[in-house]
């Protein structure tokens, strides 16, 4: 089960998240609510969260023209590891650092039954 991925909840929600429990560089990953199928990466940079869509084309994802994955896990394990380089449109530098798990308690509710379930029991 990957605990960065957030099945659940809105960028807004994600930004409630990431501003009340996160730091520069923590991050999550959820199902993007205005392209059904892509997902949504939103990522603390300062005081500030920025959401950057990871295009799902059955095939791979990717950042819109940037490497490709066969998986999500693949995508966010390469730009953890500092491989690839995320920017902002005003050229910040995005660091991916601290992964915001779902199952943590602070956390349950926003996360599915499903998830909470493997929390407690698996």
């Amino acid at each position: 089960m990957v605990r960065w991925f957030h099945r659940d909840i809105s960028g807004l929600e994600a930004e409630d998240i990431l501003k009340s429990r996160g730091i520069h560089g923590s991050f999550l990953a959820r199902p993007s609510k205005k392209n059904v199928g892509d997902f949504s990466l939103s990522v603390r940079v300062g005081d500030l969260v920025t959401h950057i869509r990871i295009q799902n084309t059955g095939d791979f994802y990717d950042l819109y023209g940037g490497e490709k994955f066969a998986t999500l896990s693949e995508l966010v394990e390469y730009y953890t590891a500092e491989n690839g380089i995320l920017q902002d449109k005003d050229g910040t530098l995005i660091e991916l650092k601290y992964p915001v798990n779902c199952s943590d308690p602070t956390t349950e509710r926003y996360c599915s039954k499903w998830d909470l379930h493997l929390h407690f029991w698996g």
